[in-house]
């Protein structure tokens, strides 16, 4: 973390797979609360990058729990209304 976050202070960026394996590293537990605080604080003084983004979306998406809903049919009730219909 130490390399991270003097990076992050030098104004550099992550490339794609750095961002993802950072955010896996803090979702396995392997920093503590002040390492993590650390980063975050870093990371958010200064704009992200398509790269850094789309690598934390390849974390998100590694982690996340896969629900098998094929046997159900479901639908979509939590919508924000964005259809332009006035729903919500």
């Amino acid at each position: 973390m130490k390399q991270i976050l003097e990076n992050l202070y030098s104004h550099k960026t992550l490339d794609r797979e750095e961002a993802k394996v950072i955010l896996m590293e803090i979702a396995s537990g392997k920093f503590n609360s002040s390492q993590i605080a650390s980063f975050m604080t870093a990371f958010i003084m200064r704009n992200i990058t398509l790269d850094e983004l789309m690598g934390f979306r390849d974390a998100l998406l590694a982690l996340c729990i896969k629900v098998d809903l094929s046997e159900f049919n479901p639908m979509d009730v939590c919508g924000t209304g964005g259809d332009g219909k006035n729903t919500f």
